[in-house]
């Protein structure tokens, strides 16, 4: 006889996580919303990948006031969810990049439409904005659902609590996505002397290109170098820059900045992340090289299990070379860290202990 597993828990675990942070929520939606679970995770349109963000709410007026420059487009209203599944997916088609879905739910209705922030790339993005925000609490329900990877889903309350719901049976793919952003974001201006507000900016704007990253670009290595970083041939298979791209200097008068060439350089840089080899910033947020390759050694790498993009990022942590501060990788089914090499961070950031300085544990995947 066939043994046919179940995964049991995470359904309770997400039922639960409904019935505590949302108040009578129907059991209808929630019975479409399991259904549909692994197809938000999995979900592709003519083989792009998107990972859907959708809000559960009572009252989409009051999370687009609460955020910034939100506004809140209905596409579709039923006097019952009879119609779930088939609004869900016509929204997944067109919700992409920034834009989230919304559902909201009142007491003979549903509504369903999309939500966006239309704020500068150097403001905090409607998700984050959203997960920080407290002003909503006793205003409205309001549960942030994001796709993670192929095999992982993040549930967000607005009171403050989290569920992530991990399908995968390799217990070392963590989820810690935004720290592994963050960690790595500190890092690539750790050496960048500027005013607190010029930094933030650029933080920010960082952080908003490599959320980007996560949800459109299949698979991505950056390297972080020190300032005086000179190649002596490890990288030099790629395309060095003459002149180094500077976001600090698009920032140097924060007054009059150009929001239009921001929006450029980023999407520049999103392009080669996106481009096959390796993009090399360093730690004044400068972009480098990019299409960058180095030779692995098969024999000395066999413990990693998957594909080029994957061998070449331990190749270059296992390095220790001097001036390679860190290592962000990207794998096509979703799989993030950030490593640091400790040696080589500032004084001041040896003394805080991450996760992400801790060394990643190999395991299995699918080719990267």
């Amino acid at each position: 006889m066939d043994e046919i597993i179940f995964f049991d828990n995470a359904k309770d675990s997400v039922t639960g996580f409904f019935e505590r942070e949302f108040e009578n929520f129907p059991p209808l939606i929630m019975s479409h919303f399991l259904n549909k679970f692994n197809d938000i995770m999995n979900y592709n349109e003519e083989d792009d990948r998107i990972k859907p963000k959708i809000v559960f709410t009572d009252n989409v007026e009051a999370v687009a006031k609460a955020i910034p420059k939100s506004h809140a487009l209905t596409v579709f209203s039923d006097n019952d969810a009879t119609m779930f599944n088939l609004r869900l997916k016509s929204l997944f088609a067109i919700a992409d990049n920034e834009w989230c879905i919304f559902i909201e739910i009142k007491e003979n209705k549903v509504s369903y439409g999309l939500l966006m922030s239309f704020r500068s790339i150097k403001d905090k993005n409607f998700i984050q904005t959203l997960e920080e925000n407290t002003s909503i609490k006793g205003k409205a329900h309001c549960i942030l659902v994001r796709a993670l990877n192929f095999y992982s889903m993040s549930l967000h309350s607005i009171s403050g609590n989290d569920l992530i719901v991990n399908f995968s049976l390799d217990k070392t793919k963590n989820n810690y996505y935004s720290n592994e952003i963050r960690d790595f974001v500190d890092a690539t201006f750790s050496k960048l002397r500027t005013t607190q507000r010029k930094l933030q900016d650029m933080k920010n704007m960082y952080r908003n290109i490599f959320f980007n990253v996560m949800n459109n670009v299949h698979g991505a290595i950056c390297v972080i170098v020190d300032k005086d970083y000179k190649d002596n041939g490890f990288f030099e298979d790629g395309v060095w820059l003459k002149e180094p791209i500077s976001f600090s200097k698009l920032f140097a008068q924060s007054k009059s900045y150009s929001e239009t060439k921001l929006r450029a350089f980023s999407d520049l840089f999103i392009n080669m992340l996106n481009f096959d080899g390796i993009t090399i910033i360093d730690n004044q947020g400068r972009i480098r090289a990019y299409n960058v390759f180095v030779e692995t050694n098969s024999k000395k790498l066999g413990y990693i299990v998957g594909g080029a993009r994957k061998r070449a990022a331990y190749h270059i942590l296992s390095s220790k070379r001097k001036n390679i501060i860190g290592v962000y990788f990207q794998s096509h089914e979703g799989e993030v860290f950030f490593q640091a090499l400790k040696k080589n961070l500032p004084s001041e950031s040896k003394k805080k202990t991450t996760k992400s300085e801790k060394p990643a544990e190999p395991h299995l995947d699918k080719q990267n």
